[in-house]
């Protein structure tokens, strides 16, 4: 109970290390976007508990599935003045990335995993390069950290006491809630229930709150007025197989796989089944270590097969079924990362420490490049003042009129044409008469 105490403040630390991290990375790709970038959903979603209210907003599906925590989130944000959103959002999204880092420090270390690889994983998720892409400090994005995290908790922190239970329990809630990739968990805890690492009853509570979510998530999809087109063809399973080792390389900034010049005169292309054989080599790599560490207890060889397999799982259920698209592998990515690291730690506690410091330094090198956020994700499109102050000044002009506020990066697309309300950036100036001082 002591060591689980000593833990807090040392989370603690961490947590606000990547809170720091995930707004550093916007502001090192625009210094206004703290204050002026307000992401696509997290404006949307304040915007229609505003219009409407918290609850309507909550229960409405929104992409086709229900949105738990981005919803949630978005009640703080409403209650301020609406020129002060951009800013709020931020720093609610960096206050999750901060609690979810000090989560995984209390889930590493209680499972007595090394110091050095705790930390890691639990910025991995503010450092990595692909992060940067889109996903970084978004509340919209933070079902990625919500994976990341209940995913982390299944495999390393299975019988804590009951008040472990009720908080793991309540994670899993909210991630089911948030996210119907969340399916996948009900597999990892199926395997760590046949492995015996579970008592039955805390199994039960756990996939109790797992089905509940999800049960919640079809009952939207099924009732949702705009529902998310489901396709899965050999075009898209080959797509996201081709984006595998594409995604992966970017832990690599500047490292590309394509169709490129070899000294001028010649022209090497990849072979074209590289994707396919990358999937197949992560999933034979999964097994065996699930197997080879399926009656092991006290080591993690089963838990590195599971993170390698489950973030096969979770990136392949929403890019076969669409599109590709970045985001969609940035949960593969941590977990992959995080098994990487979870191997490496046996031989990381006999380094001696200048060698990790050299590393350590390596890979900094290496990542700089990478992290400031894009320019996509850090540039507002529009400031979020100036299109505060664009509406107001529009319904000053005309009280009849009906406007719809754009979020960054220019969200959403056709004025909002494709959504429905409550859901919609719709916004009558009568209704900002009431916002006006």
């Amino acid at each position: 109970m002591r060591a689980q105490t000593r833990l807090w403040p040392w989370s603690l630390v961490i947590g606000v290390m990547s809170a720091g991290f995930s707004l550093f990375r916007l502001w090192l790709g625009n210094p206004q976007a703290i204050t002026q970038n307000l992401w696509a959903e997290d404006g949307l979603f304040p915007l229609c508990i505003r219009k409407a209210d918290f609850f309507t907003c909550l229960s409405d599906p929104f992409a086709g599935y229900f949105l738990f925590f981005p919803r949630v989130a978005a009640w703080p944000v409403s209650v301020m003045p609406w020129e002060t959103w951009a800013i709020v959002a931020n720093l609610i999204a960096a206050a999750l990335a901060g609690l979810v880092a000090a989560l995984v420090v209390i889930i590493l270390r209680g499972a007595g995993i090394g110091w050095y690889v705790t930390v890691v994983v639990s910025l991995l998720p503010v450092l990595a390069p692909m992060s940067g892409l889109e996903a970084i400090n978004s509340i919209g994005s933070s079902y990625m950290l919500l994976l990341f995290a209940s995913t982390l908790a299944l495999l390393f922190a299975p019988e804590r006491g009951s008040g472990w239970t009720g908080v793991v329990a309540a994670l899993l809630l909210i991630t089911s809630l948030t996210i119907p990739s969340s399916i996948v968990l009900l597999a990892v805890l199926l395997v760590q229930s046949l492995r015996r690492l579970l008592r039955r009853g805390t199994a039960l509570v756990w996939a109790g709150a797992l089905v509940l979510g999800l049960g919640v998530q079809a009952v939207a999809a099924l009732t949702a007025t705009t529902r998310r087109p489901i396709q899965l063809t050999g075009e898209s399973l080959s797509a996201w197989a081709d984006s595998v080792p594409v995604s992966i390389l970017t832990y690599w900034p500047g490292i590309s796989l394509g169709e490129y010049s070899f000294f001028t005169n010649f022209t090497l292309n990849p072979s074209t089944v590289t994707g396919w054989l990358l999937v197949g080599v992560i999933v034979v790599l999964g097994l065996w270590r699930l197997i080879a560490g399926w009656a092991d207890r006290d080591g993690y060889s089963a838990s590195v097969g599971l993170l390698l397999l489950a973030g096969l799982a979770m990136g392949l259920i929403p890019s076969a079924i669409g599109y590709t698209n970045n985001r969609y592998f940035v949960v593969p990515l941590l977990l992959w990362g995080a098994a990487l690291m979870v191997s490496l730690d046996p031989a990381i506690r006999r380094a001696r420490w200048w060698v990790l410091m050299f590393v350590t330094v390596v890979v900094a090198i290496i990542w700089w490049p990478a992290l400031p956020a894009s320019e996509y994700r850090s540039t507002p499109a529009p400031p979020w003042q100036d299109e505060v102050a664009r509406v107001e000044a529009k319904c000053l002009s005309d009280p009849a009129f009906i406007d719809r506020p754009i979020f960054s990066p220019f969200w959403p697309p056709n004025w909002g044409d494709g959504l429905d309300e409550p859901t919609h950036p719709n916004l009558p100036c009568t209704t900002v008469y009431r916002w006006l001082p």
